[in-house]
């Protein structure tokens, strides 16, 4: 018996051999070849962790992941490593928090892994949900657990892995600012005044065009313009658009 992928790959079926299949003229024998009856167009992964930190406190990250297809109507693909990714994705985002906050300096990569075999990815974050709770004791049998949740629409960096690892942190980082805050109003010391939305990103300038060489007679030569420009030149712009000649200059 062999085993053969069909369809949009939610499924492997096994068929017969293609000799066990021979043999009659009139087909006797032959078994089809079934069709998946089932084509996923979209998934979710939801992951929540409650670690006990010691002294009756504890941290509850949480992420929910909605992913969405993005091959043709039958299309084959792999469901099974897709799923792997998201749901590994979602691991790690949830162990980001606990290193965050036992001091561990280890870089985690909160984006979702390209596909293995280095082709276009069939799926893509749609949204992404994000939620914590810090439990904290606050001595005399009273504790304070402050728990925060953001959702937001991924879609437009779902196809670079590293701008969606940014959003993601982004989105953890005002979580942690808006908890820290609580507790330390609760602790007796007041507001953090920490930035209780999403932190800014620091972007390089990169608009400024780069000088332009000067020229050495004080003209600009015409092999160095542009393929647009050297077409339009020895013309100028009228007034409806259209180009005018006129005489260059001598």
């Amino acid at each position: 018996m062999t085993i053969k992928d069909i369809t949009n790959g939610h499924g492997r079926f096994g068929e017969h051999n293609a000799s066990r299949m021979a043999g009659s003229n009139n087909g006797a024998g032959f078994i089809p070849e079934p069709e998946e009856p089932v084509n996923i167009k979209g998934f979710s992964v939801a992951y929540d962790r409650k670690f006990n930190t010691g002294d009756f406190e504890s941290l509850n990250p949480a992420i929910t992941i909605w992913v969405k297809t993005s091959v043709l109507e039958g299309e084959a693909f792999d469901l099974h490593h897709a799923k792997e990714r998201v749901r590994r994705m979602a691991r790690e985002n949830v162990r980001a928090q606990l290193l965050r906050l036992q001091g561990n300096p280890e870089a985690v990569f909160l984006g979702l892994q390209p596909p293995a075999n280095g082709r276009k990815d069939p799926i893509f974050i749609r949204t992404v949900s994000v939620s914590l709770v810090y439990k904290v004791n606050l001595g005399d049998y009273n504790s304070i657990a402050p728990g925060y949740s953001d959702w937001a629409d991924v879609r437009h960096v779902a196809r670079s892995p590293g701008e969606l690892h940014i959003a993601l942190e982004r989105m953890w980082q005002s979580l942690w600012a808006n908890v820290e805050d609580e507790i330390s109003r609760a602790q007796g010391s007041g507001g953090t005044n920490g930035f209780f939305g999403l932190p800014l990103i620091e972007v390089e300038d990169l608009t400024v065009p780069p000088p332009s060489p000067a020229p050495a007679n004080g003209r600009f030569d015409r092999a160095c313009l542009e393929p647009a420009e050297r077409l339009s030149a020895g013309r100028a712009p009228a007034a409806n658009g259209k180009q005018v000649s006129w005489t260059p200059w001598p």
